[in-house]
């Protein structure tokens, strides 16, 4: 068969694609899913926002016409899962811009509904790797992964003598929380508080959700200066925050504790300090 057929370019185009899929299946980094989505990157023009009459401008598919937009529009906006991928292609399939895109003829159907397959299964993959790694309520880190990570850390430390800090934060009387207001407004306190401390910690930081009420925070190459700024930023936007909440009977506070890790100490003492000290912090 001629090299320049259809079917022999669109088979070619269809291995190069599957072995770059099983590469970044295999490599699982954190780029990997970003790599994928430019590798579904279409050639050709499908213009979906001006045939729908679209103005969603957060869509990844908007003023793009070199994607497929019914592997990625809607599904994830601002670089975050806003639905079922299965629903939203199910609905994708009865669409003027899909048919109109995908069943010109038998080869790129075949080869729009392989890859619509392997993305099915890169969601999949990704999804799974988010619930390992991430708590559900709030978004951060949780205690699996601080498991994972932090002993890299200490190796760092024993290797180059670096030293990290520690940092616990706990929410005051969340008991009463949930007593007063109920367990949905205690997880929205919940995830309140996480989005303050996310907004409080360097980019280089670890924020994890460490159990119950109870948030860490490895601070890399810092010292106690650096602890006592970070408690300043949280403290900033916890006063901010109550402000907003004036009309309202709840009132957040944090008790906050910190202590550093250097070549020679045990993580679990260094945890049990910062603790310590959290909760010296929270009888003033």
């Amino acid at each position: 068969m001629d090299k320049n057929h259809p079917i022999v370019i669109a088979l070619k185009n269809l291995t190069h694609d599957l072995k770059l899929f099983i590469e970044l299946s295999l490599r699982e980094s954190d780029a990997s899913w970003e790599e994928w989505l430019r590798l579904i990157l279409k050639e050709g023009e499908v213009k979906c926002w001006e045939i729908k009459n679209c103005s969603k401008k957060d869509c990844p598919a908007y003023n793009n016409p070199g994607i497929r937009c019914w592997l990625v529009a809607g599904t994830f906006c601002e670089g975050k899962v806003q639905g079922e991928f299965a629903l939203k292609y199910k609905s994708c399939t009865e669409c003027e811009v899909y048919q109109g895109a995908v069943f010109k003829d038998p080869v790129t159907e075949v080869y729009e509904h392989i890859i619509t397959l392997v993305h099915n299964l890169k969601a999949t993959q990704e999804k799974l790797k988010v619930m390992v790694i991430r708590d559900p309520l709030t978004g951060v880190y949780n205690r699996n992964f601080f498991n994972e990570i932090i002993a890299n850390e200490i190796e760092r430390t024993k290797r180059y003598g670096d030293k990290f800090s520690i940092v616990i934060m706990d929410i005051n009387d969340f008991k009463q929380i949930n007593d007063n207001h109920g367990h949905l407004i205690g997880d929205w306190v919940l995830k309140e508080c996480a989005s303050i401390l996310s907004r409080s910690v360097r980019a280089s930081d670890l924020l994890v959700r460490f159990g119950g009420d109870e948030f860490l925070v490895v601070s890399l190459e810092s010292d106690f200066k650096d602890c006592d700024a970070l408690i300043s930023r949280v403290n900033e936007l916890i006063k901010d925050w109550n402000e907003t909440q004036a009309d309202s009977n709840l009132k957040l506070s944090i008790s906050i504790g910190c202590a550093m890790f250097e070549e020679g100490k045990d993580l679990m003492d260094v945890i049990k300090e910062a603790d310590l000290r959290m909760y010296q912090n929270k009888t003033k």
